[in-house]
Order: structure tokens, then C-alpha cells, then sequence
């Protein structure tokens, strides 16, 4: 394992718990950091079923003034370093700043990894936290990503829930996939910053495919304002017909827009004459709102 004496320390990391607790060690040589983390009011996607913490193997990138993307991966609860360690030599405070998940240097330009949010991007991968100003030195070296230090979601999530109306029955014939058109899917993810940019300005479709008996789907996307001459259209196939309808557009917390670290939910309801979908409900992550849809043929 590799040893940097920057003047910074160990990121001996035990992300999976909120321990406010400074140990303060020896002075007189390097001294290592422990790190804490939370994630803010998140819901269940990448991270454990509550959202909120880590699960093992999950790997962050760490940076600083002096350092940077440095992984820290996660076994056995706790967060170690992958490779590189790094010490406190001074008794300066230092801010440290991280993301979720890690990339390989070779993966990133000046800090920035460049992602398609299309049906072949999809997956926790690309469900980009960021947590910043979290401090320590040699005489309080605990690093707590908690609180306003906490990760917080950089994208935004759009949830569907498929549900049967009149003359459709999930048991009898199942959702085979549906496609959302209206969405720009190209941009970046600063892992210095936590900012997210649109790199494409115009949108592309994205196709969700079921698992068998499956009546929901997500989409991670970049957060982004919507174009009026562009709508959101969703198509979906059941029982080999196509039904459609255009999607109402979020109206919080921001008017169309879906804004970053919101999660979206739509409520769409099948009948055999077409769909109905409500106003979308926004939930944390962050509440933003919520639509149901009914699709009729």
C-alpha cells in the first residue's frame, strides 16, 4: 500500500455510522482521520433499503486542497483506503470534500466524468452523490460528512408506478416496456464540485424495460429545465398494445423543472380505452410533486 505524507490525514473512513466523537491522538507523528458520512433524506436506490447509508464494496472518491481522488472503499462497515493512505503532519485544519461513486482517474478530465442517461447508462452508477466542508486536523481529526456536511444527490429520479384500471389484469399479461421521450439524457458530473451540466441540447428517448411481473421503473436523469415545444410523452406496451400519454410537467420546486436531488413519481393508471396519470408526487430525496396518468386507446 502506498503512503502519501501530504498534510492531511489517514482517511482511515467508517462511513456507515454518525460518530461526532474527536479522538485526539499522538502529536507528535502523522495522524490518522476518521471519517463519518450520512446521506441527506435519501430514498432507496444505490445505497442500503433505507437510503441513508453504504453498503460494502461501495467505494468514494476523496478530495481536498492537497489531494485528489483518492478511493476509499467499504468492508466490513467500515470505509478504508484502496491504495493510497494519507496523514495530518501539521496541526492546519483541512476541508475535504467527496463523491459517490468512485471513477478511475483514466475515467475523468479535469475532474469531470462524462455519462449518457439513455436506457444503456441506467443503474446506480450514474446515482452521483456529493458531500463538502466537512473538516479535521491532528487534534480533531473525526471528518464528519454529516448533517450540512452530508452526501447529497446531484441527479434527479423519475419513478413510475404502473397500476391496473378497468379491464387490465398485471396476473394475466405483463408490462413488457415502456418509452419516455422529451428528456435530454447527455452531460457531465464535476466530482470535484458535485455539479451536473447538459453537454447535448437536445432530447433522446429512453426505453425501460420489466423484469417479469414488474409494474414499476426508474430513470436517474441530469436535472434539467423542460422545453414547452417538447413534451413528455410516455408510451407503453401491454397485452401487445401500445398506450400513450403526455406526461404533466413538474410543477415543484421549481415549474418545470426537474431540479436536483427530487424524485419524481408518477402514478399511471392502465384502462382498456387508454391511461390516466396524476399530478406527480416529489418525495426525498427531496419532495418534488407527483402526477397520475390514465391512458386510454
Amino acid at each position: 500500500m502506498k503512503t502519501k505524507h501530504f498534510a492531511l490525514a489517514v482517511l482511515a473512513l467508517s462511513l456507515a455510522a454518525c460518530n461526532n466523537e474527536n479522538e485526539i491522538l499522538n502529536n507528535d507523528g502523522p495522524v490518522a482521520a476518521q471519517f463519518t458520512a450520512d446521506i441527506y433524506k435519501a430514498v432507496s436506490t444505490r445505497v442500503n433499503s433505507e437510503g441513508t447509508g453504504f453498503t460494502d464494496n461501495d467505494c468514494i472518491g476523496i478530495n481536498s486542497e492537497d489531494i485528489t481522488n483518492v478511493p476509499y472503499v467499504r468492508e466490513n462497515g467500515q470505509f478504508g483506503p484502496k491504495g493510497t493512505t494519507i496523514y495530518f503532519n501539521d496541526t492546519e485544519t483541512k476541508t475535504f470534500s467527496a463523491y459517490y461513486p468512485y471513477r478511475e482517474d483514466s475515467e475523468l478530465q479535469n475532474g469531470i466524468v462524462s455519462v449518457n442517461t439513455d436506457q444503456y447508462g441506467q443503474g446506480p452508477e450514474i446515482d452521483f452523490l456529493f458531500a463538502s466542508g466537512a473538516t479535521g486536523s491532528t487534534s480533531s481529526p473525526t471528518v464528519s460528512f454529516t448533517g450540512e456536511h452530508a452526501f447529497k444527490h446531484c441527479m434527479s429520479l423519475v419513478k413510475f408506478n404502473f397500476l391496473e384500471g378497468e379491464g387490465v389484469d398485471f396476473s394475466e399479461k405483463i408490462l413488457k416496456h415502456c418509452i419516455l421521450e422529451g428528456l435530454k439524457t447527455v452531460g457531465t458530473f464535476n466530482t470535484t464540485t458535485g455539479e451536473t451540466a447538459l453537454t447535448v441540447n437536445y432530447p433522446s428517448p429512453i426505453t425501460m424495460w420489466f423484469d417479469d411481473g414488474a409494474t414499476t421503473s426508474q430513470l436517474f436523469i441530469f436535472p434539467q429545465t423542460l422545453d414547452f415545444t417538447t413534451p413528455l410523452n410516455l408510451s407503453v406496451v401491454y397485452n401487445g398494445v401500445e398506450y400513450t400519454a403526455t406526461l404533466p410537467n413538474p410543477s415543484k420546486p421549481e415549474a418545470n423543472q426537474f431540479s436536483a436531488g427530487y424524485a419524481y413519481t408518477y402514478n399511471i393508471t392502465l384502462n382498456n380505452k387508454g391511461i390516466t396519470v396524476e399530478e406527480p408526487e416529489i418525495t426525498p430525496w427531496e419532495p418534488g410533486n407527483s402526477n397520475d396518468v390514465s391512458i386510454t386507446l
